[in-house]
């Protein structure tokens, strides 16, 4: 069903024609009607105003546009005066200037309320100066003619270039407008991809700050030379765990801030998930977890490396964090369909009914407390979700209170990927 235009939504076309051309046709055809009766002049007037009425039923329901409608109406204004001079020509009461100069009047007018058909009339007037010169008007003086048609044409011309310059200006004003608009929207993704890229490297470095925080306090604790040297060691080896995750992190996230089309490529994730467990070894030990990598040495993903890296170290940070002291969390893939299903498993505290609805209405969730009163940021899950989805997987969380939580991400099957 077609939508139909509303009448009173009045502008710079409806307003003109309902309030001024429609009545003051009206008006003219009455004063025709008292004059003359049913003459020649009342008929055309009614002629017109019943083509104007027409073009205004016609956008009502659809079947023209705005932009037909006026022309609609000039033309029909155009139409009654020229039949007006037409049916003078053989009428001998016919009053020949005050109806030139009306004619006159009224194309001026309509010079004014619509620039863009203003070549037109202005052919149209000239025409007409001229015809009403050679016919009805030839006893009326020629430079009355030619100041008439002068005044009309010449305004009609200043009325187009003036205009036409309001025109330009409107729409360099208003492709400004838009580039200004574009240039917000840009820069406001370019704050939330900032935004983002900063909590993912606020939460990444939170473990190797652990871990250098706990063997230090090991340090203190043991009286053993050999095992202070072993911890020194550790502490070496930590602190540089954390400047090569720092510098992976922010080459990764110079890239991911400047472009949004994130770099795809084939990858073993076994080798990932080695790496990550590896990364969480002095978490895991101490609440004495045991993290079981069941991916095998063969599957391999079409993912981005470093953003799948960022990923599962989210994720297992949050199984240990949320699991119980001598636990397990399972890392595990299963073909399902024409995707790969990759599940991080943990039987820990699991996430009410109510909180799971409530997951990722906001980036940011509401922290709670781990099993060994670990505290959080609340967008680990955010962040990894998005992440996921920047892969083109799908992330979805599986869990029941007290009974563990399933993270299960969705990938599409690479070519030799079992």
């Amino acid at each position: 069903m077609k939508k139909k235009y509303p009448f009173f939504k009045f502008d710079s076309v409806l307003t003109p024609i309902i309030f001024i051309i429609a009545p003051g046709t009206f008006i003219h055809s009455i004063n025709e009607f008292l004059e003359g009766g049913y003459s020649s002049y009342f008929i055309r007037d009614i002629c017109a105003l019943a083509i104007i009425a027409l073009g205004l039923l016609l956008y009502r329901f659809s079947l023209i546009q705005k932009s037909s409608l006026f022309p609609v109406t000039i033309y029909a204004i155009v139409g009654a005066v020229a039949i007006t001079f037409i049916i003078g020509a053989y009428d001998p009461n016919f009053r020949f200037e005050p109806n030139f100069l009306q004619a006159e009047m009224i194309l001026s007018l309509l010079m004014l309320v619509h620039y863009k058909e203003v070549k037109n009339l202005l052919i149209f007037n000239l025409f007409f100066v001229i015809c009403c010169y050679l016919t009805v008007g030839n006893g009326y003086a020629i430079d009355k003619f030619i100041y008439h048609g002068m005044i009309v044409c010449g305004s009609g011309v200043m009325t187009y270039a003036g205009q036409s310059a309001f025109v330009r200006l409107s729409q360099k004003v208003k492709e400004a407008n838009i580039l200004i608009k574009n240039q917000n929207e840009e820069l406001k993704k370019m704050n939330l991809a900032k935004d983002q890229l900063f909590r993912i490297i606020g939460h990444d470095l939170r473990t190797p700050f652990f871990q250098l925080k706990s063997l230090v306090e090991m340090i203190n604790e043991v009286e053993d030379e050999s095992e202070r040297e072993e911890i020194k060691s550790l502490l070496i080896e930590s602190a540089d765990k954390g400047n090569q995750l720092l510098e992976d992190l922010l080459q990764w996230g110079n890239t991911y801030q400047h472009k949004y089309e994130v770099s795809l490529e084939k990858t073993y994730l076994n080798a990932t998930i080695k790496r990550v467990f590896d990364f969480s070894e002095i978490k895991r030990k101490k609440k004495e977890i045991t993290l079981i990598n069941n991916i095998p040495d063969h599957l391999e993903l079409t993912i981005n490396p470093m953003m799948m890296e960022t990923v599962m170290r989210n994720l297992i940070a949050n199984a240990i964090k949320f699991s119980h002291i001598g636990s397990e969390i399972i890392v595990q893939s299963e073909k399902v369909g024409d995707q790969i299903r990759i599940d991080i498993v943990d039987n820990g505290i699991g996430i009410s009914e109510k909180r799971l609805n409530m997951l990722f209405v906001n980036d940011k969730n509401e922290s709670t407390v781990g099993t060994d009163n670990e505290k959080g940021s609340g967008y680990g899950l955010s962040i990894s979700k998005k992440l996921v989805e920047k892969q083109n997987g799908i992330f979805e969380i599986q869990s029941q209170y007290n009974q563990g939580t399933t993270i299960c991400m969705y990938f599409p099957v690479s070519q030799q990927a079992c």
